[in-house]
């Protein structure tokens, strides 16, 4: 990644701080145990950088734009449409597909030791090429200004060779220093490899922003990032 998309990053990240105001998300990563709120609806914005080369920003990889727009349906359940946007190192940026996405809450707050809720996903693309289902344990936990949260899911692809079927997960650990900010660290992986990595959150009612990266733990496949970027802002509409 050329310095100046690292110094533009710096410079949107202190400008938030400046500005934000918004319904807080503390993670990049992992999913948290909430919905949006029924009859209200959110604009987010997804920016995450891969590089396969932990040790030079030089050769970052590739760039992944998703823009998503979700709505509250009811005090169980919201819904959300994806667009999704990606640019390879020395190409140009072009759509890649769209993602539905349906989140649950089988039970009200605190009724368990832990919050469950239910996430679902499809990605596909324009010319219907493409196939993958996704299917989250959304699983979190408040202690007093701490929170824990914990996503086992999978995902089920249709590659060349046919369907296939891999085991992920994402957990995160937070603690809110005030309402507006919060300081965490997220893990995440899959077979091809596993990450670390601290994440922020800054936000109040109607607009908000979080950033995080992950590192490499130990060794990945071949060919998979051995470090990522995200930034996500949401505004309420």
């Amino acid at each position: 990644m050329k310095l100046y998309f690292i110094n533009s990053l710096f410079v949107i990240c202190l400008f938030c701080f400046n500005i934000a105001r918004a319904d807080q998300r503390s993670y990049v990563w992992t999913y948290e145990y909430q919905i949006m709120d029924i009859g209200k609806a959110e604009f987010e914005q997804y920016t995450t950088f891969s590089s396969p080369d932990i040790d030079s920003f030089k050769t970052m990889g590739s760039t992944e734009l998703n823009f998503e727009l979700e709505v509250g349906m009811n005090d169980r359940f919201d819904f959300a449409v994806y667009q999704v946007f990606k640019q390879s190192a020395e190409a140009s940026l072009k759509y890649s597909g769209f993602k539905l996405r349906g989140r649950y809450k089988f039970f009200k707050k605190d009724e368990f030791f832990v919050n469950p809720l239910i996430y679902v996903e499809y990605i596909g693309n324009q010319s219907f090429s493409k196939h993958e289902f996704e299917a989250k344990l959304i699983l979190g936990k408040d202690l007093g200004d701490f929170n824990i949260s914990l996503n086992p899911y999978f995902e089920y692809a249709y590659e060349d060779n046919g369907w296939e079927f891999t085991p992920k997960y994402a957990v995160g650990a937070c603690y809110h220093a005030s309402p507006l900010f919060s300081l965490g660290v997220e893990a995440a992986g899959d077979k091809s490899g596993n990450y670390f990595g601290p994440t922020i959150s800054h936000g109040g009612p109607g607009l908000w922003f979080s950033l995080g990266s992950l590192f490499k733990l130990g060794e990945v496949d071949a060919g998979k990032p051995e470090f990522r970027v995200r930034m996500i802002i949401g505004v309420e509409l």
